[in-house]
């Protein structure tokens, strides 16, 4: 059966390629990725390159289009740059490796699905009944996607954000994930592969991919303020009858769709307001839209509410949004520490807990189109414009200056599990060194007098008020 690469510009021929017959299809996605550049053999001959692998033919295609020499022994002096490709033995690259010899050694763990059980990752060896498709991934981008089934643009972002979660979480830095999907809509994991089968076309993909990659974690290519960083977010809330206490649906008085809307369980409401450049921007839009949330519910005697989980089996999110600005793994690292551990201290811990037993989770992301992203993780900080601007305030900040941010305190399972315990104990003196790394960054200045009240609750072991009113602490209506 011949195996068909197609090449798009634009999210409109995506969905039309998910609507073909052809029996099996591979979809190319340059939009995604600026794969072959004219600069892209200057990038990987500039440092010494090996791609070592245990005998593969894919492995010798990705070297031929790395053009650089492979091995199946690890040589007796390491290169700057050692690519494993399903290679366990031998000493890390000098400068560094990609796919490092730990990652691939939980692979084949047999504790791996005990480890996915841990993040909350939907995992099985065996291949659950439904539809199955493959992933390609390279430092957090979909390179490649294999499947003969047809997707909705929802299913696709959600296979995309669980493989590119599997590759970050086990450590691997390109790779392919199979998934299946049931009946319910939700990926599961079935298998990860260092070692994925690598036609040449998919091999040249892989190797412009990785060719970023290297000028990235060479410091060759560091984010410049040329292009902003735009910021959004759809924050979660919902609505209690001040009466009786119990959940008012939001689809009482908001609309599926439009900038206050409500979500496809139709009791959850969500502000969408437009990117902004700076977070205080943001803020003032939320704000709006929040003025006029309460306008629909003027006299209705109903309260907002925000936070992790208002009600039960009702978990929201605080969602933040990144425009112009590509996803690799080393910016989502700093996302799970230095962004959402300071907001973890503040969350308040009963219904946190409940809260990520579903989703908002280490990694939670979904690709939402080039050089756009979505960071699930966090609850909804809106219960108080003083926690939404810090929080928005401290995304920026991240985002800025991720490759100023080297910690990585999930890399110890102690501390993940210490993170769905909600434990934050644990993290008193991490968040202080957090907090160190921020304060210390160029630009800090800029955001220090808006994050000062997080700090302030942190340091006084605050939990933020998820009973308050939204219209009394945004003062809405006054």
């Amino acid at each position: 059966m011949p195996l068909l690469l197609y090449s798009f510009h634009s999210l409109a021929k995506l969905r039309t390629l998910c609507k073909s017959q052809s029996p099996r299809l591979l979809f190319h996605i340059t939009v995604w990725f600026p794969f072959f550049r004219e600069n892209f053999v200057d990038e990987v001959n500039a440092v010494e390159l090996l791609v070592l692998h245990p005998n593969r033919l894919s492995a010798r295609r990705l070297a031929a289009a790395l053009e650089c020499p492979h091995a199946v022994t690890s040589p007796d002096q390491p290169p700057e740059v050692l690519i494993r490709f399903g290679a366990a033995g031998g000493e890390e690259g000098s400068l560094f490796t990609l796919n490092r010899r730990q990652a691939q050694l939980r692979l084949k763990e047999a504790s791996l699905s005990a480890f996915y059980k841990l993040h909350r990752l939907p995992y099985s060896l065996t291949k659950k009944s439904g539809r199955s498709l493959t992933i390609h991934v390279v430092d957090g981008n979909v390179v490649a996607m294999e499947t003969r089934e047809r997707l909705t643009s929802t299913e696709r972002q959600k296979c995309f954000g669980t493989a590119i979660r599997a590759l970050y979480l086990a450590g691997i830095d390109f790779g392919s994930v199979q998934l299946s999907i049931h009946s319910r809509g939700i990926p599961w994991v079935n298998k990860v592969t260092a070692a994925p089968i690598l036609t040449k076309e998919l091999a040249a993909a892989y190797a412009s991919a990785l060719g970023k990659t290297i000028a990235l974690r060479k410091g060759d290519s560091v984010p410049t303020n040329s292009n902003p960083i735009q910021l959004g977010a759809d924050p979660e809330f919902m609505l209690k009858s001040i009466r009786t206490g119990k959940m008012i649906p939001a689809n009482r008085f908001f609309a599926p769709k439009g900038t206050i809307g409500c979500d496809q369980r139709k009791a959850i409401g969500e502000l969408r307001p437009r990117p902004k450049s700076t977070p205080r921007e943001l803020t003032e839009a939320i704000g709006s839209l929040l003025t006029k949330a309460s306008e629909k519910i003027q006299k209705k005697r109903v309260a907002l509410m925000a936070g992790s989980m208002p009600f039960a089996q009702f978990p929201i999110g605080g969602h933040i949004h990144f425009g112009r600005l590509s996803l690799n793994f080393r910016l989502l690292q700093a996302l799970d520490n230095y962004l959402l551990v300071p907001l973890f201290c503040i969350e308040r811990k009963r219904t946190a807990i409940r809260r990520r037993k579903y989703y908002g989770c280490i990694g939670d992301i979904r690709p939402k189109g080039p050089g756009r992203f979505e960071y699930r993780a966090p609850s909804s900080w809106l219960v108080s414009p003083t926690i939404t601007l810090a929080a928005l305030s401290l995304a920026k900040l991240v985002a800025e200056q991720a490759h100023r941010l080297q910690r990585n305190y999930f890399a110890d399972l102690n501390a993940v599990r210490a993170f769905y315990q909600g434990d934050k104990e644990y993290f008193r003196l991490p968040v202080k060194e957090l907090r160190q790394d921020l304060t210390s960054l160029p630009g800090y200045s800029d955001y220090a007098a808006d994050l000062e009240p997080l700090w302030q609750m942190i340091d006084e072991e605050q939990e933020w008020d998820e009973e308050a009113d939204l219209c009394s602490t945004w003062e809405l209506g006054q």
